[in-house]
């Protein structure tokens, strides 16, 4: 076969592989408008006794002595917009400078917490009833064993809770005289 008939072969068939290599190419386009809903944020809010920071004064004991308690009744509501679940964040001496017999007596008392007693029941001493969410030490890892929830629809929903704090009967003597200052902290978050 002849050269210049070898490099015209050659050069028809780059031409082709060149054509057909480039394929071809489209654009397509379509608009419609369409009204998208309205996004709305939610808001959070979880008071006890009616405040973002209340002092639990109905919970007060003078001259606590080993084998008694004091206890009161705490309302726990949901002040936002969307359901919330809420926990127990601890339980703990805040005590500004707490002494000997203010540590001792911290580390003797003991917590419990129930819902589902009446307020008026919890405010007259009453036996503890419901279903109780936390019993133990002051600690400031003390949790409940679940989430509590709260609904914000139809009505933002509230949960009354007995709070009992009690020096056991075998306290030792050194917490005699001790003050404490009792911390409870809650938290909620979206469900």
């Amino acid at each position: 076969m002849p050269k210049p008939l070898k490099l015209a072969l050659c050069a028809a068939v780059l031409l082709l592989l060149g054509i057909s290599a480039q394929g071809t190419a489209a654009t397509w386009r379509a608009e419609r408008t369409v009204d998208p809903p309205a996004l709305t944020s939610g808001s959070l809010g979880l008071l006890a006794g009616g405040e973002a920071r209340y002092q639990f004064t109905k919970l007060a004991g003078s001259e606590l002595v080993p084998g008694s308690f004091t206890q009161a009744s705490l309302a726990i509501r949901n002040a936002g917009t969307v359901d919330l679940s809420y926990q127990l964040a601890g339980a703990v001496n805040s005590a500004a400078s707490p002494n000997a017999a203010d540590q001792s007596l911290a580390k003797a008392l003991r917590v419990a917490i129930y819902s589902g007693m009446s307020p008026a029941a919890c405010d007259a001493y009453q036996p503890l009833t419901g279903e109780l969410l936390y019993t133990g030490p002051l600690d400031a890892a003390a949790r409940f064993e679940k989430a509590r929830v709260l609904s914000a629809e139809p009505t933002p929903a509230s949960e009354d809770l007995c709070v009992r704090v009690s020096v056991p009967a075998g306290a030792v003597q050194t917490a005699a005289g001790g003050k404490v200052a009792l911390t409870l902290s809650f938290v909620g978050q979206q469900r």
